[in-house]
């Protein structure tokens, strides 16, 4: 992609990658399996002695970054059968990830005084091994049975030297360098389980279980019942209902931020509650024409125990990675947010058959929180609504009839992301930017819409298992500006409105053997 420059950005990215996946073959010990993926990408945003405008994505014209990432797992995969009616799967797996970021500033721009210094400077490396296991068991016509257990190790490392926002207490005329983030931390995440599937009558069926999970950090064990009740009205049609109950920790960099207490670093943060959650599920499903179903499900999700600050503010941890990104600042949090969310789901589907398939999934749906300060607003996920339809046919060619043509569409569609507006006097005042909290997720972006085509070739060996397949995905064909963001611009002091990327084609080439 960076060569043809379809990025978005003046700087082109440059990566490479490498995946595969092994099936090592059956034996007594039962069959085993290897896959793996790695990848690194780098990219330089000079924003110095450029020409940018406010469409770049990330440049801008006082700042240098250069970026590097890198990524990998691992893992293995095991199936054995135990006895008649038993089947155990595991899989052992290991993933790391490092990113860095360096950036410098030019002070007093297009000036004899002009200055640059170091602007930032951050590091951060994550690393994740898990292991997995789950016995499946036919115990009878009616009854099925899984036991499981999921077993998951973290680690972070993350340090960020930064001038955003800080003052200049060494008196050098310029925002102090100050160490945001020092973090070194480890936690793991227990999750036994076990459920049944019974067959009450014809038309009844049920499925039960107990979900439990063991939170290392804060020591907290949690048991999850979770239940599904399924009545066949039909042959073609059912109608199905469902509880359950589930929690998630506070995202970990979140967790592992430090604050000064009395001149000593504490996380103050280690100790929150796993944020809760209740699921509640209606659903109707129908198979009304071979090789077409309809299923139509509402929903409803209470959350609560949610991170917030003390004080009363429109802060809250149900907010975060909305803009790719975590708060530095957010320390000393409690367990004492709330939120919610409910929709309802429609989905219609043509499974493949006679050379073509076709699929629509539409939802409608609402997101709420309330911070500490206890005011209900949109979260920024309270996009309103979602369509998806996508489709494709294949056409058998050449001598045999062995080759495939294809050609496969989607377009989607949603309503836009709500956003904190910037408070653009108080960014001119300070030099940077400032959001109006008091208005948190109080406006809307414009809608977003996108419609891709891709046509592909593949070639099959009419004596040998491989194959050669070629690609061309015309990505936002029609060009469509969506809104990425809208943020304050300190060189021009103005609110400037960001687009994703346009009109972008994309090539490929697989071999399969």
């Amino acid at each position: 992609m960076g060569p043809l420059g379809f990025a978005g950005v003046t700087a082109q990215p440059n990566y490479s990658d490498f995946s595969f996946n092994v099936d090592l073959g059956r034996g007594k010990l039962g069959n085993f399996s290897a896959f793996g993926i790695l990848g690194t990408s780098n990219i330089d945003l000079i924003g110095k002695d450029v020409e940018l405008d406010g469409d770049d994505l990330f440049a801008t014209r006082d700042t240098d970054q250069f970026v590097t990432s890198g990524f990998s797992a691992f893992g293995i995969k095991h199936t054995l059968d135990v006895g008649e009616n038993s089947v155990l799967k595991s899989v052992a797996g290991y993933s790391s990830s490092k990113n860095t970021i360096e950036e410098d500033r030019y002070y007093n721009l297009d000036t004899p005084q002009e200055t640059k210094i170091r602007f930032a400077d951050g590091e951060t490396t994550e690393s994740r091994f898990t292991f997995s296991s789950v016995l499946n068991s036919k115990l009878s016509s009616k009854l099925n049975f899984r036991t499981g257990l999921l077993l998951e190790l973290f680690s972070l490392e993350a340090n960020r030297w930064d001038r955003d926002r800080q003052a200049d207490n060494d008196g050098d005329g310029y925002p102090d360098y100050v160490n945001l983030l020092d973090m070194d931390g480890s936690y793991s995440i227990v999750q036994p389980y076990a459920m049944g599937q019974y067959r009450l009558t014809e038309k009844l069926t049920l499925n039960a279980g107990v979900h439990t999970q063991y939170f290392s950090l804060n020591e907290q064990f949690v048991a999850e019942p979770r239940a599904a009740v399924t009545y066949a009205l039909t042959e073609r049609s059912s109608l199905n209902f469902g509880y359950g109950l589930h929690h998630q920790n506070v995202a970990a960099p979140l967790l592992f931020l430090n604050e000064n207490v009395s001149g000593t670093l504490q996380q103050t943060n280690k100790n929150l509650d796993l944020v809760r959650s209740q699921h509640y599920v209606v659903g109707y499903d129908i198979r009304f024409a071979d090789k077409w179903r309809a299923k139509v499900e509402a929903y409803y999700q209470d959350i609560d125990k949610a991170a917030v600050e003390r004080t009363p503010t429109s802060y809250s941890s149900l907010t975060e990675g909305s803009n790719f990104g975590f708060s530095t600042d957010k320390t000393s949090l409690v367990s004492k947010g709330t939120g919610h969310n409910q929709g309802i789901e429609l989905t219609l589907e043509k499974f493949f058959s006679r050379g073509y398939n076709a699929l629509l999934t539409t939802s409608f749906f609402e997101s709420k929180y309330k911070g500490s300060d206890n005011i209900e607003r949109n979260s920024p996920f309270n996009n309103g609504y979602v369509i998806n339809a996508l489709g494709g046919k294949e056409f058998k060619i050449g001598k045999n009839k062995k080759d495939v043509f294809s050609i496969n569409g989607k377009l989607t569609t949603a309503g836009g992301r709500y956003y904190t507006p910037v408070d653009l006097p108080a960014s001119i005042a300070n030099g940077y930017e400032v959001r109006d909290d008091l208005r948190a997720f109080s406006e809307q972006y414009d809608a977003y819409f996108r419609m891709d085509i891709k046509f592909a070739f593949k070639i099959n060996s009419s004596t040998k298992k491989r194959s050669h397949s070629f690609y061309v995905d015309f990505q936002n064909v029609n060009n469509n500006s969506n809104v990425f963001t809208k943020d304050y611009n300190r060189v021009t002091q103005q609110v400037n409105q960001i687009d994703q990327i346009g009109f972008q084609p994309d090539f490929g080439y697989r071999y399969q053997f």
